[in-house]
């Protein structure tokens, strides 16, 4: 798509339509830039003294503190040693990417006490990236690929630490058994460390310094193209004290974790690392919207929760698509669920995996209303059926982090919410719904059609539908819901059976989250300013300039609708802006009649994010213009 500078700036939008603010929502605290540089700007060394590690976003990971939301954290690891922690962890993270498609990290650590031996006392970094390349058969998400940078000497020929070492490299590019490395292993991950002191003695230290290389082609991204990337990543500093000190009730190890703490395994979440080309050491960096934006549903009435979902409000609830082709659904996700959100099909009593006969699909909405989130799922299933065996359910499980609680990692913990059919084949709550339900803070209702018989597998049905309503001050928020943020995930859960036991199967789909441990979650924001409805009124009479009506839905997925009235007939045109102020699109309109018009744009060829569309209007017989007015619309992929 050609995209031409417009003859107006940013700022000039912003003055024309005052009340519009990029910043709508708060900053996510899940992403990163990082910062392209050319090829070559970073000598490897662990010394950081090239100039674009001061300009490189960085974070900073504090024991002790509760980290960035919404799964940062932190843990004593009480295996490790009792001592109490007099020296506990505060780093800092750099991250840049280089136009050869690397990407660089650096890590300063202060430590009094570098050292390392076995699990679990060592000094490292624990690493996990989000494998692209390498997607699981049986669920088709995207592997975690584990990088161990660590003092640890556990596994080595000698098994004993040697004074003055340097951390060695375990994991996808790595040897638990020897510290050698192929070229191969090299130039897919490589690191350099400073030791401001001695590793591995009783003295004191003052700090290790890691400057780190990973080429992302092997791991499946690519931030040189022009759209640029998204990197899936977590990892943990590991903290090791006084291993090697003569009393022993010193000792003690701590971990600090963006995200989730683990590099082996897909859980809690990731922090998104967002590059581009055009996403420089000087650029202002584009606002990532939210992967969800929840609409309010004040200006109707509280649905009847019979499982039907068929009043007007659900028309504007946020809407995706969820089942077992989540190959093809999840290309429109945001973010990471493009790649995270995944299937899995279990064994069921040993039994090999039989073809899936029988795919469910279902189509989810949600919105909110004063402290209640609502939502509604209905699901196309011919085979619908009870079980009280997990593997073997029909039904559907919203997940939602709670706003106050945390788990033994210091993050957010999150909270399953089940609607299935149990083996008498009624619709009951499990899990964190029924204790709801108990306490009078949840509510839902089912809806099984006419054609519909659960546990009679004789014939096809048509499936089934499932409504909720959700106190969440029951998950920590406030009356008012505080700061307006939401983490959540759904799950979609299909078993069929037959004649020949052999063929029973199970399955699960999931969008973003399949259960409370993971594997990532959607940040999302309950928007009190998106109100179901009202970009829907009417115009009745002609206005005098031109009048915005909005754009609905908003956010939306590929395309939305743009409403708008003029005051007398003439030539319409519609300039689409991004943040920038860049013109990527503009629609002429011929000859329209002065009043209410719409225009259906379709952004499938554009990438997610806040845009801008101005509305003119021109009579070229009586030669008279009306000034442009600017809306803002914002795509979610």
């Amino acid at each position: 798509m050609k995209i031409n500078r417009v003859i107006i700036s940013f700022a000039a939008i912003i003055l024309l339509f005052p009340t519009m603010s990029v910043a709508q929502y708060a900053p996510r605290q899940d992403v990163m830039w990082a910062r392209t540089v050319p090829a070559g700007t970073i000598t490897m060394d662990g010394v950081l003294n090239e100039s674009a590690w001061a300009q490189a976003e960085s974070i900073t990971l504090i024991y002790g503190e509760q980290g960035t939301l919404p799964t940062s954290g932190w843990k004593k690891e009480v295996e490790g040693g009792i001592g109490e922690v007099t020296d506990p962890t505060t780093a800092t993270i750099k991250f840049l990417v280089s136009s050869d498609n690397q990407l660089w990290l650096a890590f300063e650590i202060p430590d009094s006490s570098i050292n390392g031996w076995g699990w679990p006392s060592f000094d490292g970094i624990l690493m996990s990236i989000k494998d692209k390349a390498d997607l699981d058969l049986l669920s088709t998400i995207a592997k975690a690929a584990e990088y161990f940078y660590t003092f640890w000497t556990a596994g080595l020929p000698s098994e004993l630490p040697v004074v003055g070492s340097y951390p060695r490299f375990i994991g996808k590019f790595g040897n638990f058994t020897d510290t050698t490395r192929t070229p191969e292993q090299r130039a897919a991950w490589d690191a350099k460390t400073v030791i401001n002191g001695i590793s591995n003695d009783a003295g004191r230290d003052q700090s290790w310094i890691t400057e780190m290389r990973i080429d992302l082609a092997s791991v499946g991204y690519d931030v040189t193209v022009s759209g640029g990337d998204l990197i899936a990543l977590n990892f943990s500093i590991w903290d090791c004290d006084y291993i090697f000190e003569s009393d022993p009730l010193k000792k003690n190890v701590t971990r600090t974790h963006l995200q989730s703490p683990w590099g082996n395994q897909n859980a809690s979440n990731v922090v998104r690392v967002f590059a581009k080309p055009d996403v420089g050491l000087t650029s202002t960096l584009p606002t990532i919207a939210p992967d969800v934006v929840l609409p309010n549903g004040v200006a109707y009435p509280d649905p009847v929760l019979d499982g039907k979902a068929d009043e007007e409000v659900w028309a504007g609830a946020y809407t995706f698509d969820l089942g077992w082709d989540i190959e093809n659904l999840r290309i429109d996700y945001p973010t990471v669920g493009k790649f995270m959100s995944a299937h899995f099909q279990p064994e069921l009593g040993g039994n090999p995996r039989p073809p899936i006969l029988d795919p469910s699909s279902s189509q989810i909405k949600m919105f909110f209303k004063d402290k209640y989130l609502y939502f509604a799922a209905k699901i196309t299933d011919g085979r619908v059926q009870g079980s009280e065996s997990y593997d073997a359910i029909d039904g559907l499980m919203l997940v939602l982090g709670d706003r106050t609680e945390v788990n033994e990692d210091n993050n957010m913990v999150f909270k399953q919410m089940r609607i299935n059919f149990d083996a008498a084949g009624t619709a009951t709550a499990y899990d964190y719904f029924a204790t709801l339900m108990d306490s009078g803070k949840a509510f839902y209702g089912t809806f099984i059609p006419g054609g519909t018989t659960v546990n009679v597998n004789t014939d096809i049905d048509e499936g089934y539908s499932i409504e909720m309503k959700i106190d969440l001050t029951a998950f920590g928020y406030q009356e008012d819901l505080g700061d307006k943020l939401i983490f959540l995930g759904v799950m979609l859960a299909d078993g069929d059976s037959f004649e020949d036991p052999l063929s029973n199967y199970g399955t699960r789909s999931w969008w973003f989250r399949e259960h409370g441990g993971g594997p990532v979650t959607a940040w999302g924001v309950l928007d009190p300013t998106l109100i179901i409805g009202v970009e829907d009124e009417d115009i009745t009479v002609i206005p005098n300039s031109i009048q915005l009506l909005g754009n609905y839905p908003n956010p939306f997925n590929p395309s939305t609708t743009l409403k708008f009235a003029i005051p007398e007939s003439g030539d319409v045109n519609i300039k689409i802006y991004n943040t920038v102020g860049e013109e990527i699109k503009t629609i002429n309109l011929a000859n329209k009649n002065g009043g209410e018009l719409s225009y259906r744009f379709n952004a499938s060829t554009i990438s997610s994010g806040i845009y801008f569309y101005k509305v003119s209007l021109n009579n070229s017989a009586s030669g008279k213009s009306y000034p442009g007015k600017v809306g803002k619309m914002i795509l979610l992929k």
